[in-house]
């Protein structure tokens, strides 16, 4: 019987390589995120949420567009303070907002849910009695069955 050979690799058998390097990157942009963020005004720092340095490319994520603008201020200070201790590695800096996310509870979403009234549910399955098309009829039938368990379940 022969062996067949798989390219997945799982994650146990990198032996720390890859865990290591993505540490090491972490750290280095963490680094990076506390010194912006010391050049900055208090008011201003606590928007700074996260920096990504890629490709000598520095990317700043803040919170809303109005952070953002204010934040372009800042950079060329956050540039040349950079630069300087970093000795040339990044090259360009970018700004970029992170919108909120609303999260939306499910029974916020049900109660936006109407149903028609039991009355108009019978019109529909009356409507439904008189089709002499067959697959209008079972259609009609099955929407006015289907509000009915629904307006129950309510």
């Amino acid at each position: 019987m022969t062996n067949k050979y798989t390219t997945f690799k799982s994650a146990l058998g990198y032996e720390g390589k890859v865990f290591a390097l993505y540490k090491y990157q972490i750290e280095t942009q963490t680094r990076l995120l506390k010194k912006i963020q010391s050049l900055l005004p208090e008011h201003l720092s606590s928007h700074v949420l996260y920096c990504v340095l890629n490709n000598k490319k520095l990317s700043l994520y803040t919170d809303s567009a109005i952070w953002s603008s204010q934040l372009r201020f800042y950079h060329q200070t956050i540039l040349q303070a950079l630069l300087r201790t970093h000795s040339g590695v990044i090259e360009t800096l970018q700004i970029k907002i992170i919108p909120q996310t609303i999260k939306q509870d499910d029974s916020e979403e049900k109660e936006h849910k109407t149903l028609p009234s039991s009355e108009n549910i019978d019109f529909i399955l009356q409507q439904a009695e008189q089709q002499s098309d067959e697959t209008l009829k079972k259609a009609l039938l099955k929407l006015g069955s289907t509000f009915k368990k629904k307006s129950k379940a309510q």
